[in-house]
């Protein structure tokens, strides 16, 4: 009877091993498939997070290189800028050159007009030392014009430190009409015309 009682133990025990291997094999399958579930979705993750990060890093290049591309327009705009204003300051200080270096009855006309123009009367006409004598000589003749509009006469006054022309001082004011002045007020008028002229 107690071999009987044995054998029935080791029948029992056989039946629970054997229903929990099956039930540890279930198990282990659940896990198994859960563990797959798991590293799919993962991979799943991390592909739209790969695709995220390509994505910005694309958004990112088209900025840098819209950037970049925007900066070097403006960097080539300043160039072409810089360069047309150095031709219109070569072309105004020619012009300068050329009315200093006038002669004869070019250099008085030019004196007698801007006298004429800015004198209101009664100013001492300050020529540059190189104009001083020639301001002396066509003194009587602008005083002269200034007379038939009615306008006091210039006196002369010392020389005034400029290349050409004169200053007109007068009571409490002067006015500069040295070629430096002229072509000065000359180019701010008319800056955006010549301009045109030089760069089409």
């Amino acid at each position: 009877m107690a071999n009987d009682l044995n054998k029935g133990a080791e029948r029992l025990t056989a039946r629970i091993l054997e229903d929990a291997r099956a039930e540890a094999d279930v198990s282990a399958r659940a896990a198994q498939a859960e563990a797959d579930r798991i590293k799919e979705l993962a991979a799943a993750e991390a592909e739209k997070i790969r695709a995220g990060f390509a994505a910005q890093a694309e958004v990112t290049a088209k900025d840098i290189l819209e950037r970049s591309r925007t900066n070097a327009q403006l960097d080539a705009r300043k160039f072409a800028l810089a360069a047309k204003r150095r031709v219109l300051d070569d072309a105004f200080k020619g012009a300068l050159d050329k009315l200093n270096a006038l002669d004869g009855q070019a250099r008085d006309g030019l004196i007698q007009a801007l006298a004429l123009k800015a004198a209101h009367g009664g100013e001492a006409l300050c020529p540059a030392k190189a104009d001083k004598e020639r301001a002396e000589k066509l003194l009587s003749g602008i005083n002269a014009a200034l007379a038939e509009k009615g306008k006091d006469a210039l006196t002369m006054g010392e020389c005034a430190d400029v290349d050409g022309g004169f200053l007109l001082r007068g009571k409490g004011y002067e006015m500069n009409c040295s070629f430096e002045a002229l072509l000065s007020d000359f180019r701010q008028a008319e800056e955006s015309g010549v301009a045109k002229i030089l760069f089409g």
